[in-house]
């Protein structure tokens, strides 16, 4: 019989005591393939000492909290046969989704993607843009925002230069607000 190593024992422990998924737990424990190798310890017979073990820890979970699939089953089906019996179907639709849940039949998925916006470089970030427009089918807005060109001619010496006052103004009050 072989032993189970300290490796193979904070894998056990994060696996049967921890909510982490099986990749997560051998990361943790130490491995460098943490996939491969939880996917081996919990599968593979030539580690059929850990999963042995694994089986143990979880059955006494199960049995000190009292958690079996049968029992949720229950549970959950009465707490749905009791929602029906007062009207609250919300609460019955709710447990009969989590004896779907429980059978197999339904499985939650979510989708995690990573990397942000200030990692991205402009082609990527306006490659990603158009190609969010195009799959949400959002046209190309298109905004102006050249100023109108001023006609000096039409103005007197003193509008002139009163606008290019109130021009230096804007700059030195711009100047000052980045100090």
């Amino acid at each position: 019989m072989k032993k189970i190593t300290k490796k193979q024992r904070a894998f056990i422990d994060l696996y049967v005591f921890e909510d982490l998924n099986q990749g997560e737990c051998a990361h943790r424990a130490g491995y460098k393939n943490s996939a491969i190798i939880a996917h081996r310890l919990l599968n593979d017979p030539q580690y059929e000492h850990v999963q042995r073990k694994v089986n143990e820890l979880q059955a006494r979970q199960r049995q000190k909290y009292e958690i079996t699939f049968e029992k949720v089953a229950e549970d959950l089906k009465a707490i749905r046969d009791a929602a029906m019996a007062d009207g609250v179907f919300g609460a019955a639709v709710a447990a009969e989704l989590g004896r779907a849940k429980l059978g197999g039949l339904m499985v939650d998925r979510k989708e995690v993607k990573y990397g942000k916006i200030d990692q991205m470089d402009r082609e990527q970030v306006e490659a990603r843009l158009a190609n969010l427009m195009k799959e949400n089918k959002l046209a190309n807005v298109v905004k102006d925002v050249t100023p109108e060109p001023m006609v000096l001619a039409d103005l007197s010496e003193e509008e002139i230069q009163s606008e290019i006052e109130e021009d230096l103004e804007d700059d030195s009050e711009e100047e000052i607000s980045e100090v």
